[in-house]
C-alpha cells in the first residue's frame, strides 16, 4: 500500500510504502492500547465515590454534598412539617461489664450503641449522581436527636460524640449513627438473697427536651445484642430485654409531658461460688464448731474463752459483709444468718456463765429444789435420752445414808455410871477401892473424850457427804441444763441454715423459670 504524505518536495506528494509485517505491528499496537484504555476508563468511573462507595465519581459526591448542605440547618429538626414528629430508632449492643458497684448501686458497663431516623433534607436521586446511594460525612454537620441515658451518674458525661465520629446517609434520608461508649448508670440492686441473687438494671435512652409529638422512639430489635459480649467473672446475663415507653414528666409543675423511651432491661445473676467458699462455708464451720464448746467441762475456763473466740471470728465476718454490701434497709440472707450465730454465740457463752453459777450454788449447801429434780432431772432429763437421773440421786443418798448409819452404830459408846466388881474374887478389893476409883476416874474421861471426838469425825463426814451430795446434784442439774442449751443452739442454727437454703433454691428455681419463658 502506498501512502502520500506531506514533505518537502515542492509540494509534491511523496509515497510512502509499508510492507506488510510493519501493517500487522500498528494494528497490535491499536488493539493493546484499546484493551488497556477501556476497562480502565469503567475502573475510575465506578470508584469515583469516596470510601467505596457505590456508583459515583469524584465529582458527583462533591457536587451533591454541596448542594445537600449548601442551605442545611442542622439546628432544625428535620420533617417536612413541624408539627409531624419524627422516630428514632435505637439499638443497643453489651460488649463488657465493667463494674457492678453493690456500695453504690451503679452499673459500669461498654455499650455499642446504634441510633437512626429520617432526614427529609438529606434525600437525592441516585441515577442523577451515577448510582451513588450514600456516603459518610462528620456527625457535627447533621441534626442528631438529643438522646441521653436518663439513668447516667457520670459526673464527666458530655454527649455522646467523643472525639471525630460519622454519620452514614443513605439516598432516602436515612441517617445512621453508630457510638462506642462506656457508660455509668444508676441501678436498684436488692441483695437481700446475696449471694444468690438476680439483678435487674434499667437503661433508658430517650430524648431529653424533644417531647414524644415530636420524637417518638422505637427498638431495632425485642432485645439488646449480646453477640460480643465478654464472658464476666462475677455476673451472667440472663436477658436483655427491649421495650419501648411513653412517660408523662412535669406533672408536678402543672406541665405534664409525654415522653418517649426505649428501656433495655439487662437482667444479671450473681456467680455464688466465690463467696459460698469464702463467706458462707466458714461461717458455717464456725458455727459447727461453737457447738462443741457444750462438750467441754462445765466448769472449765477454757469453755468460756473459746466461745468468746468464736464470737469474735464472727464479728469479723460481719465487717467483710458490710463492706461488700451495699447500705440498705434490706439485709441479706448470709448477713442475717452471721448475725443470728453471733446472737446464738452470745446466748451460749451467757449459758455458759449461768452453768458456772449454778455449779457454784453448792458453796451455799442449798439442796436442789424438789420439784427442780423431778422436772429437769427426771423429765426433760429422760427426753433429751440422759436417763432418769434422780433416780441415781436417790440410790446415792441411800447408800450415804447407810454408811452413815454404820458410822454411827461403830462409833456407839455406852456411858459408863458406875462398875461393879466381886469383892469375893478379887483379893483386897476393898482395901484399894479409892485407888480403884481414882483409876476409874481416869478411864472414863478419856472415853469420853475418844466419844467427843468421835462425834466431831461422825459429823463433820456427815457433812462433808452432805455437801458432796448437794454438789452432786448441782452439777447434775448444771449438766442436763447444758444439754437443754445445746439442743436449742443446734435446733436453731439448722434451723437458719435450712430457711437459707430454701431461700436460695427459691432463687434457683425462679431463674429456672426465667429461662424457660425467654
Amino acid at each position: 500500500m502506498a501512502e502520500t504524505a506531506p514533505g518537502n518536495t515542492k509540494g509534491r506528494p511523496v509515497t510512502v510504502k509499508m510492507s506488510g509485517g510493519s501493517k500487522g505491528k500498528l494494528v497490535g499496537t491499536c488493539w493493546t492500547a484499546l484493551c488497556i484504555l477501556v476497562p480502565l476508563h469503567f475502573l475510575l468511573g465506578s470508584c469515583g465515590a469516596p470510601g467505596g462507595h457505590p456508583g459515583g465519581s469524584a465529582g458527583d459526591d462533591s457536587d451533591l454534598f454541596s448542594k445537600l448542605f449548601r442551605t442545611y440547618k442542622k439546628a432544625l429538626r428535620p420533617v417536612s412539617n413541624p408539627n409531624d414528629s419524627m422516630v428514632v430508632e435505637v439499638g443497643v449492643a453489651l460488649t463488657h461489664i465493667i463494674n457492678m458497684d453493690e456500695k453504690h448501686q451503679t452499673l459500669t458497663a461498654n455499650l455499642w450503641l446504634t441510633m437512626a431516623w429520617n432526614d427529609t433534607n438529606l434525600t437525592w436521586n441516585a441515577s442523577d449522581y451515577n448510582d451513588l446511594r450514600y456516603f459518610t460525612v462528620p456527625s457535627d454537620m447533621v441534626w442528631k436527636p438529643d438522646i441521653v441515658l436518663y439513668q447516667n451518674v457520670d459526673p464527666y458525661f458530655d454527649g455522646w460524640s467523643r472525639g471525630e465520629m460519622f454519620v452514614k446517609v443513605h439516598q432516602d434520608g436515612y441517617v445512621l449513627w453508630e457510638i462506642p461508649s462506656v457508660t455509668s448508670s444508676s441501678c436498684d440492686i436488692d441483695v437481700s438473697s446475696f449471694p444468690f441473687d438476680i439483678q435487674k438494671c434499667e437503661l433508658a435512652f430517650g430524648p431529653w427536651i424533644h417531647s414524644g409529638y415530636e420524637v417518638d422512639m422505637k427498638s431495632m430489635a425485642g432485645n439488646g445484642s449480646l453477640e460480643g459480649f465478654i464472658d464476666h467473672a462475677e455476673w451472667d446475663i440472663l436477658s436483655f430485654v427491649a421495650e419501648r415507653n411513653m412517660e408523662h414528666y412535669g406533672e408536678d409543675f402543672n406541665i405534664g409531658t409525654p415522653y418517649a423511651d426505649v428501656t433495655f432491661t439487662l437482667e444479671l445473676r450473681r456467680k455464688s461460688t466465690f463467696y459460698v467458699f469464702n463467706l458462707l462455708l466458714p461461717c458455717l464451720l464456725l458455727t459447727t464448731i461453737m457447738s462443741a464448746t457444750f462438750f467441754l467441762p462445765i466448769d472449765s475456763g477454757e469453755k468460756l474463752s473459746f466461745g468468746v473466740s468464736l464470737l469474735l471470728s464472727m464479728v469479723v465476718f460481719q465487717l467483710v459483709l458490710n463492706e461488700v454490701l451495699p447500705e440498705s434497709d434490706k439485709l441479706p440472707w448470709i448477713g442475717e444468718f452471721v448475725i443470728v450465730t453471733m446472737v446464738l454465740m452470745s446466748f451460749s457463752l451467757a449459758m455458759s456463765v449461768f452453768i458456772m453459777n449454778v455449779c457454784d450454788c453448792s458453796l451455799h449447801a442449798r439442796p436442789v429444789p424438789l420439784w427442780m429434780q423431778k422436772l429437769v432431772m427426771k423429765y426433760i432429763a429422760m427426753f433429751l435420752l440422759m436417763g432418769d437421773l434422780s433416780k441415781a440421786q436417790d440410790a446415792e443418798e441411800a447408800w450415804e445414808s447407810q454408811e452413815l448409819s454404820e458410822l454411827d452404830d461403830s462409833n456407839h459408846v455406852s456411858h459408863v455410871s458406875h462398875v461393879t466388881l466381886d469383892c469375893d474374887t478379887v483379893r483386897g478389893c476393898w482395901k484399894d477401892i479409892s485407888a480403884y476409883n481414882l483409876v476409874m476416874k481416869e478411864v472414863l474421861g478419856t472415853v469420853k473424850n475418844i466419844k467427843t471426838s468421835m462425834d466431831i469425825i461422825s459429823n463433820h463426814v456427815k457433812e462433808s457427804s452432805s455437801h458432796s451430795r448437794i454438789e452432786k446434784q448441782w452439777r447434775t442439774l448444771a449438766k442436763v441444763l447444758d444439754r437443754i442449751f445445746f439442743t436449742m443452739y443446734v435446733v436453731a442454727a439448722f434451723t437458719c441454715l435450712f430457711a437459707f437454703s430454701l431461700n436460695a433454691k427459691g432463687d434457683v428455681d425462679v431463674v429456672d423459670k426465667n429461662k424457660t419463658s425467654h
